[in-house]
């Protein structure tokens, strides 16, 4: 059976700051690639660092108090409640830490290696905390995604085989994992959604491409199919297919088994890789030439 799906991440993310202010830059693009700890938009931090730095003095002054007064307190020429309220100033270093943490949310880094999808934030906007200003999709570990009628969807098993071809790739064809089947259907188009992992180690499939998605039952994952008009009949019933071999024609005896959908499946006669002459087969005869366009 054949369908029409996309390639779809398999992890997608959205990404915010943790706390508001102005977006004050993007430094990437939607469909850009991306690296772990990439710099991807900032938010003006001129009030986190006006606070970061205040916290800081503030910090710095009760350490400078603390290191002149801890030789008077060892000595006991100081009182202890003046000595606690010193002690108590050192606990500024936790507020200054958060300071510098707001400070360094400023930037929003890549979590992981991927693909920038959605850009909702522009720079001069008003960022609230949480609030999406970029999408990031997991490319490494894409998904194809199709649509099965419901009347076909028991005809997908986990032993499945599931190949896909991408127009956007020169028709390249790709194969997929064990299918995942939905379990439940859409209510207006009666059909389940199904998906299937894709091994993309060069990164050429990126979310979002159109594909055409071939489905063959584990029991006849096996099996060839070729289109009907390639399979001929001579007079004593023996049915047979032009192979090419080197640059001319061999008529072939073959067994067929049942029809489906894109052809008649083939027993016995042929194997993969061989080619076999599928269009103008009424026109040629033995030792015909093979003259390749």
């Amino acid at each position: 059976a054949v369908y029409v799906g996309t390639v779809a991440a398999r992890r997608s993310v959205a990404l915010s700051f943790p706390l508001g202010g102005t977006l004050a830059a993007v430094h990437t693009d939607e469909g850009r690639r991306v690296r772990k700890g990439d710099l991807l938009a900032e938010l003006d931090p001129a009030s986190a660092r006006q606070t970061y730095e205040a916290a800081r003095a503030v910090l710095e002054q009760a350490q400078d108090a603390y290191a002149r007064m801890e030789q008077l307190h060892d000595a006991q020429s100081l009182p202890e409640i003046k000595w606690i309220e010193i002690r108590t100033r050192l606990r500024q270093e936790s507020a200054c830490e958060l300071a510098r943490k707001n400070l360094d949310d400023c930037r929003l880094l890549a979590p992981f290696d991927g693909v920038v999808g959605k850009r909702p934030g522009e720079v001069g906007e008003a960022v609230l905390p949480g609030a999406a200003v970029l999408t990031l999709l997991d490319a490494a570990n894409p998904e194809v995604c199709f649509a099965v009628p419901e009347q076909e969807i028991a005809r997908i098993g986990s032993g499945s085989r599931i190949r896909f071809s991408v127009a956007a790739l020169g028709d390249r064809t790709f194969e997929a994992g064990a299918p995942e089947k939905g379990i439940e259907a859409d209510p207006v188009a009666h059909t389940y959604d199904v998906r299937a992992a894709v091994c993309n180690p060069d990164g050429e499939l990126l979310p979002g491409m159109v594909c055409r998605v071939t489905v063959t039952a584990a029991e006849a994952a096996s099996e060839i199919v070729l289109p009907v008009s390639a399979v001929r009949q001579s007079g004593d019933g023996q049915r047979f297919v032009w192979k090419v071999v080197g640059d001319s024609v061999v008529r072939t005896p073959v067994t067929v088994g049942r029809f489906v959908a894109s052809g008649v499946t083939v027993a016995s006669g042929v194997a993969d890789g061989d080619r076999i002459v599928t269009k103008g087969v009424q026109k040629i005869g033995a030792g015909s030439k093979v003259v390749w366009q």
